[in-house]
């Protein structure tokens, strides 16, 4: 029997979810400019002239370790740059910061009892070194990444992993996310989907994407986790 949830959330109303889960890099956290920094250190280092952004973007989507064997398919060129990038992601991390309302929003919901979960399209150590730069890492029951499931999004099997992890049903989870491949890995396990919109994608791009909720500032989620 799963454990019922306190009324911690606010004095007069109780979350309608048993599990909540996040995306993290223009979710939970402001991390496009570190992540950046460092894929250009990487990529400096072995070719020898600094990355655009857009020459980047390509690549982006799948785990970073897929990502620069795509780009670099030798073992002896890639796996050191991979070591390379885990070792600058636990380095360089100070600008990485919670967005507006969302550590004192995580508190609440883990005082809550409520079950909270990260799933990111990055590779899981990264994803557990940045949620720990935003100093939130203590508050989730589970951090997964692109790289510990068969398929990363938008197919729906890390968050199915998550909910059998932490025994809820689809209909008691919900699933945050700024990018329309989050949306459809939610609706595709059969949650409620939260787009936002200060992350990556446009407003009107997620909006034609029809997640179940569309809100525009960190500190509205509250309400959508607490009425659904």
């Amino acid at each position: 029997m799963r454990p019922q949830l306190s009324t911690m959330l606010t004095s007069t109303k109780t979350s309608r979810y048993e599990a909540v889960v996040f995306d993290l890099d223009g979710t939970l956290a402001n991390t496009f400019s570190t992540v950046l920094r460092i894929f250009n250190r990487v990529m400096r280092d072995r070719t020898g002239r600094p990355w655009r952004l857009e020459e980047l973007l390509p690549y982006f989507g799948p785990p970073e370790s897929v990502m620069f064997q795509r780009m670099f398919p030798a073992v002896e060129v890639h796996e050191p740059m991979i070591e390379d990038y885990f070792r600058l992601s636990r380095e360089d991390g100070h600008e990485i910061k919670p967005f507006d309302g969302i550590s004192e929003l995580v508190r609440e919901l883990k005082s809550s009892g409520i079950k909270l979960g990260v799933f990111s399209a990055a590779n899981t150590e990264a994803a557990r070194i940045r949620v720990g730069h935003a100093g939130l890492l203590d508050y989730f029951d589970e951090v997964l990444g692109g790289d510990s499931v068969a398929n990363s999004k938008p197919h729906p099997d890390g968050l199915l992993r998550l909910m059998d992890n932490f025994n809820v049903d689809p209909m008691a989870t919900v699933y945050i996310g700024d990018m329309v491949a989050d949306v459809e890995a939610g609706r595709a396990a059969g949650v409620t989907t939260v787009a936002e919109t200060w992350g990556a994608a446009k407003r009107e791009t997620l909006a034609a994407a029809n997640p179940d909720h569309l809100i525009d500032h960190p500190k509205l989620l509250k309400n959508v986790i607490t009425t659904g």
